[in-house]
């Protein structure tokens, strides 16, 4: 996740409304209108409010079973490359719908990559190389900045675009490298967060996949959402909280 200090640019909150075409409020918003309605750009998730409530518009085409296990996946995901432990006391099912809507014009790579991460057999490097992968093939997909908004969609609306545009910079800070120090961080991190190996395990499940062929063994049981807590690891090679 970014430093503290880290101070949100003009550029970034452009690429961020770029990449978020519809919202039309985010189109209007200036650099000097969101800092002076988050406290200076100041990033502390301790003092972030969060909307009460329903916050998700229901769509047409409602979410499979296999789309929302690929949603907590992704979410995962992103917890992980930005480090957002604050940001989130627990993963519901309506932030993970709306992540994975958001992620439908990749999703089948995206299960192609779980399929790799929950064979039995993987090592560490293997799932944190499939979060590297999972990030680009969003990102390359341009589902990236759909991806973070509907991330930080629970949290109030100037704070949701604060969070949301710097998480996006740290992301494509990331991905735009060739991913070797970022698979080495994740890699020591994904021992302790074991709720990544499940959730991969669930979407194979849930969505029919095929584990790769060369696993050893079976893969794990399926295990349940119900009272999840989310705990993020604060990784990132080019950012950090630390």
């Amino acid at each position: 996740m970014p430093r503290r200090d880290h101070a949100l640019t003009a550029e970034e909150l452009a690429a961020y409304a770029a990449a978020n075409p519809h919202d039309a409020a985010l189109q209007k918003l200036g650099l000097f209108e969101l800092l002076a309605n988050t406290g200076g750009g100041v990033l502390d998730p301790a003092q972030v409010a969060q909307r009460q409530g329903p916050w998700r518009q229901p769509t047409s085409q409602p979410v499979t079973a296999c789309e929302l296990d690929v949603g907590y996946v992704v979410v995962d995901v992103t917890c992980i490359a930005i480090g957002g432990v604050e940001l989130l006391a627990g993963v519901t099912d309506e932030l993970s719908e709306a992540v994975a809507e958001a992620a439908r014009p990749v999703m089948s790579k995206i299960q192609t990559i779980i399929a790799e991460m929950a064979r039995a057999g993987a090592s560490t490097t293997d799932i944190a190389k499939g979060v590297f992968d999972i990030l680009v093939i969003i990102w390359s997909g341009g589902c990236l900045g759909a991806v973070v908004a509907a991330f930080v969609g629970n949290l109030t609306w100037y704070y949701s675009v604060l969070y949301g545009a710097t998480a996006m910079a740290t992301i494509i800070a990331a991905v735009a490298t060739d991913g070797v120090a970022f698979v080495a961080e994740v890699a020591l991190e994904v021992v302790t967060f074991g709720m990544l190996v499940a959730d991969c395990v669930n979407a194979v499940a849930a969505c029919d996949l095929i584990p790769s062929a060369h696993a050893s063994a079976a893969p794990l049981a399926p295990a349940s959402h119900a009272g999840r807590a989310l705990k993020c690891p604060r990784v990132s090679p080019v950012l950090s909280w630390r």
